[in-house]
């Protein structure tokens, strides 16, 4: 079942993640009574998106764990690494999250799986992970170890999944195989399927690596909805909206910061070492550590003013602990730091793409429309398709088959640099469905405002197999843009 639209009422509802009226719980509990929907029955809690998003949002500040083959050997996303050296002698979760709890903070994010795609748990996809090594005489589980940790003190524990695997050879421009899809679910489902609730999920690895095409974001989306309805999903795409994802991420080595303003609900990560380390992973040298003001003041504060989550990466090293001198400083930010507990309610949400679907292939009255749909996007990185400057134009996406539930379109405008632009940005559109590429009906019709943030829009639903968007104005003097369009399902 649909989660309730966090805004509007009647038969559709579309924001572009503002939102202002009562309370955020409030607005989604209105258009719960409004659409006459039920509360999910897929085995969740039955809360709305708008909900969860609200609770998220609340984490505050969480810690990124960066641990793996990468701390004892090799380089970013080398393949075929040697992981008999991963061997944490010491290792303690328990000291992970004392030191967590010191910080306040109240999440962890641990990296099951890097780029390299060595796993931290005894996966049965393949022999390279952690349960065909001599560390434990292949008995070790670091997941579980870390679950069971940070849960015994009160912290949720999320975990990182890299949808790029350099042994697997899966990221080379191509669209992934049965065998390297199969592959991906199975570690999929294990970790979603064998380590008790999972709140949060960051990928990565793949918008920006291979696009949510070549690896359909829609069967991935599916299966990890099926196994953990609640959870929150994001990607390191360098979107600022919630393009096919729950939550926006915000990358901050890349040089993005949440915007002071920001309403829609996000997580921004950074690393506390600013010199030395293997990338993001622990390495001798490790140096030049952020301050306690710097965590604080140039961060923590900032951040829970614009809705966003601060994730701070603190590296385990071989021994499998932190260093001393990485647990001394989240302890005197705990001492420093106590979240805003007046702050306003997370405002009224876009609504998400719950049931998406993904296109066969999408024509255009002008410009390149298979750039909308390439799903291939990372910071200052996008493909965007461009109108011509008469109107109306438009852009329609084949399904490839009859869908009988055809009721979500979101619309991410065009991307320029680090972000997006307002420079043709749709400000009035329709959306049009057909079964033959014919007959046409409007589904929904409306005006947006031109701040180029990514747009919902719930309708029907209808039976389609095609569906249109008509761009008939826009900000600026020049064509339509969009970054990406998306259609799901209204069930």
């Amino acid at each position: 079942m649909d989660r309730a639209p966090s805004g509007g009422s009647g038969g559709s509802a579309t924001t572009g993640g503002g939102g202002s009226g009562g309370t955020a719980r409030d607005a989604a509990q209105s258009s719960l009574a409004d659409a006459d929907t039920p509360p999910a029955t897929d085995g969740g809690t039955g809360r709305t998106w708008q909900q969860i998003q609200s609770d998220f949002i609340d984490w505050r500040f969480g810690m990124f764990l960066h641990f793996g083959i990468l701390t004892y050997t090799g380089s970013w996303a080398k393949p075929g690494l040697d992981i008999t050296q991963f061997n944490p002698t010491t290792l303690n979760c328990n000291q992970w999250a004392d030191a967590a709890v010191s910080a306040k903070m109240t999440f962890g994010v641990l990296t099951t799986r890097h780029h390299d795609g060595f796993a931290l748990w005894p996966s049965k996809a393949s022999t390279f992970n952690v349960g065909n090594i001599p560390w434990r005489a292949g008995k070790g589980d670091v997941v579980q170890e870390y679950v069971t940790a940070f849960r015994a003190k009160g912290l949720k524990p999320g975990l990182y999944y890299s949808i790029w695997d350099s042994t697997q050879n899966n990221g080379t421009g191509v669209p992934l195989s049965a065998t390297q899809m199969q592959y991906i679910k199975t570690q999929l489902t294990e970790l979603l399927s064998n380590y008790g609730e999972i709140p949060f999920l960051v990928l990565d690895g793949w918008a920006w690596k291979m696009g949510h095409r070549n690896a359909p974001f829609a069967e991935i989306h599916d299966l990890i909805k099926s196994l953990q309805p609640d959870i929150l999903i994001t990607d390191h795409d360098g979107i600022q909206g919630p393009w096919d994802a729950d939550l926006v991420m915000y990358e901050e080595p890349k040089g993005v910061f949440s915007p002071t303003g920001n309403t829609i609900a996000a997580g921004q990560d950074n690393k506390i070492n600013g010199t030395g380390g293997n990338d993001w992973f622990w390495a001798p040298g490790i140096g030049g550590l952020m301050t306690a003001s710097a965590i604080v003041d140039g961060h923590l504060k900032k951040l829970e003013a614009s809705y966003t989550n601060f994730i701070l990466n603190c590296p385990p090293n071989r021994d499998g602990l932190l260093d001393d001198t990485i647990v001394a400083i989240l302890g005197q930010v705990g001492s420093s730091w106590t979240p805003n507990a007046s702050r306003a309610p997370l405002p009224a949400q876009v609504p998400l793409n719950e049931h998406p679907y993904l296109p066969a292939g999408a024509t255009a009255t002008s410009g390149t429309a298979s750039n909308a749909i390439d799903g291939v996007n990372d910071v200052g990185v996008n493909t965007v398709w461009t109108s011509s400057t008469s109107f109306p134009q438009s852009l329609t996406l084949d399904l490839g088959l009859v869908k009988p539930d055809v009721g979500y379109f979101g619309y991410l405008p065009g991307y320029a640099g680090n972000g997006p632009t307002t420079n043709g940005s749709i400000t009035s559109y329709k959306i049009l469905a057909s079964s033959d590429n014919s007959a046409y009906t409007v589904a929904t019709s409306g005006t947006w405002p031109g701040d180029g943030k990514y747009k919902g829009v719930l309708f029907g639903p209808v039976a389609a197999r095609y569906v249109r968007l008509e761009a008939d104005a826009v900000n600026g003097s020049g064509g339509a843009q969009a970054t990406e369009v998306v259609v799901g399902g209204r069930r």
